[in-house]
C-alpha cells in the first residue's frame, strides 16, 4: 500500500497509475492532482511536463483502489481538483473513495481535532483492503511503544521510544506545537525522533488538551502530569528520573519554558521558536485572539494583561531555572521573542544557549533538506547529552551514585 501527503500524494498517485506489481491500494492526503490549474506551476514549467506530472491526466484502467482525503477549504490544491480526479477514476472503471474534510486547510497536520475523524476512516479503509482486523501492537522490552495512557482523568496518551540497554538512560519529553489548538504527538516534531533515538536517549511524545475546549492552564497541567508519570514509571521505562529534559516547539515552547520555571528538578529545557511574551502577540480581544482562546477573556484590560504576564515565560523566568536551549530561525517573527527571552535569561544568570539558524522560517519540518539548517539536530542532541552527563558527574562527585 502507498500513503502520501502533499507532493507525496501526487507521487503516489502517479505510481498507482503505473499499476506497479504488488501495490494493492493507495491513500492520498491533500494531494496535487491538476498541476496545470495551479498558476504558479503552469506559468513556469513546460505544459507537456506539467501534464505528465498531473495525476488527473494519467488515470488508467485497472488502477488499484484509492482513498483520497482532502481539505474542503484547501486553497493550495482546491478540493474540486480532488473531486474531479476521483470522478475520473470511477468513470474509467476504477475504485476511488473521496474523504472530504469540511473546513480543513491544505496541510493535514494543521487540521483540528474536530476534523480528525478522517484518521479512523483511513485505518478502516486500509484494514478492509488488507482483509484483516485492526490489530493494536504493543512491543515490549524497548523500541517504539504507542498510545500509553499517562492521564486517566483527561484520557491523554503518549508514544515512547526506549533504547534496549541495561542501564537507565536520559529521557526527553517532547511536546508538539500547533498554535495551542492543533497537532498531536505525531505531528510537527517528528524530525526529532530519529536523532534522539540514534543518540540512545529515551523520548516520550505527548498529546495534550487543545483550545478552544481547554485553556492554557489545562495544557500546562497536562505537561506537568506527563512529567510526573514518566518519573513515577522510571523503572518500567528504564530511564533516569533525574535526567529528564523537556522539549517544545512554537506554542509548546511557551508550555515547556513556563513549566521549567516551576520545576527545578528538570535536567534542562529545549524550546524551538517559542512564544515567551503573550503581550507582544495580543492586540485585541477578537474571537480568534489568544486572549479569548487561551484565557477566556473578552476584554483587553489591565486584569487581562496581568494574566497574560503570569503565563508568559519572559516574566516567570528566575535564576534557579534549569539550563535552557533556544533554537530559532532568524527568518520568522518569533525570532524577536527568542532574542528578548535570551536577554532576560542573561540578566538572571540562567545557564542558556541560543542556536540561531540564519534565514530559517518557522517550523522544523520546513528545515528538512537544508543542510545549513539541519545542523540543529546534532547540536540539540549534543546539548541534551551535555546537561544529562553534567548531572551524572555532579551526583558522582557528591557520592550519590
Amino acid at each position: 500500500m502507498l500513503l502520501g501527503e502533499d507532493s507525496g500524494a501526487q507521487l503516489a498517485a502517479l505510481l498507482a497509475a503505473e499499476r506497479t506489481p504488488g501495490v494493492i491500494g493507495a491513500v492520498l492526503i491533500g494531494g496535487f492532482y491538476d498541476l496545470g490549474a495551479i498558476p504558479e506551476v503552469s506559468r513556469d514549467i513546460n505544459p507537456d511536463v506539467v501534464a505528465r506530472a498531473s495525476p488527473i491526466t494519467r488515470v488508467a484502467p485497472q488502477m488499484p483502489p484509492l482513498l483520497v482525503g482532502h481539505g474542503g477549504a484547501d486553497t493550495e490544491s482546491p478540493a474540486e481538483h480532488a473531486r474531479r480526479y476521483c470522478t475520473q477514476i470511477v468513470q474509467s472503471g476504477g475504485r476511488c473513495q473521496l474523504l472530504e474534510v469540511a473546513g480543513a486547510s491544505h496541510r493535514s497536520e494543521n487540521w483540528f481535532p474536530s476534523q480528525w475523524a478522517y484518521k479512523r476512516a483511513m485505518v478502516e479503509w486500509l484494514s478492509a483492503l488488507a482483509h484483516g482486523p485492526v490489530i493494536a501492537h504493543r512491543p515490549r522490552g524497548g523500541g517504539v511503544l504507542k498510545d500509553i495512557l499517562y492521564s486517566r482523568s483527561a484520557q491523554l496518551r503518549l508514544d515512547a521510544f526506549l533504547p534496549r540497554v541495561a542501564t537507565p538512560v536520559p529521557a526527553v519529553i517532547v511536546v508538539h506545537g500547533g498554535g495551542w489548538e492543533a497537532g498531536d504527538k505525531v505531528t510537527y516534531i517528528t524530525p526529532l525522533f530519529e536523532p534522539l533515538a540514534r543518540a540512545g536517549v529515551a523520548w516520550f511524545s505527548i498529546d495534550y488538551r487543545l483550545t478552544p475546549a481547554f485553556k492554557n492552564q489545562d495544557q500546562l497541567e497536562d505537561v506537568r502530569q506527563a512529567i510526573r508519570f514518566v518519573r513515577a514509571e522510571h523503572k518500567r521505562f528504564n530511564i533516569d528520573p533525574a535526567r529528564i529534559v523537556l522539549v517544545g516547539e512554537s506554542a509548546s515552547g511557551q508550555l515547556v519554558t513556563q513549566v521549567a520555571a516551576e520545576d527545578r528538578s528538570l535536567a534542562g529545557v529545549v524550546s524551538f521558536y517559542g512564544v515567551y511574551d503573550f503581550a507582544a502577540m495580543v492586540t485585541d480581544a477578537s474571537p480568534r485572539s489568544l486572549l479569548v482562546r487561551l484565557f477566556r477573556r473578552t476584554v483587553l484590560d489591565d486584569e487581562s494583561r496581568a494574566e497574560m504576564r503570569r503565563y508568559s515565560p519572559l516574566y516567570r523566568a528566575h535564576q534557579d531555572m534549569p539550563p535552557v536551549l533556544l533554537v530559532n530561525g532568524t527568518g520568522e517573527r518569533l525570532w524577536a521573542q527568542a532574542q528578548a527571552f535570551a536577554q532576560r535569561l542573561t540578566e538572571l544568570g540562567v545557564r542558556h544557549e541560543v542556536i540561531a539558524l540564519e534565514g530559517a522560517p518557522h517550523g522544523m519540518e520546513n528545515w528538512e533538506g537544508h543542510p545549513e539548517w539541519m545542523v540543529y539536530k546534532r547540536r540539540v542532541v549534543e546539548w541534551i547529552q551535555q546537561v544529562a552527563d553534567g548531572l551524572t558527574r555532579d551526583r558522582t562527585a557528591r557520592g550519590l551514585q
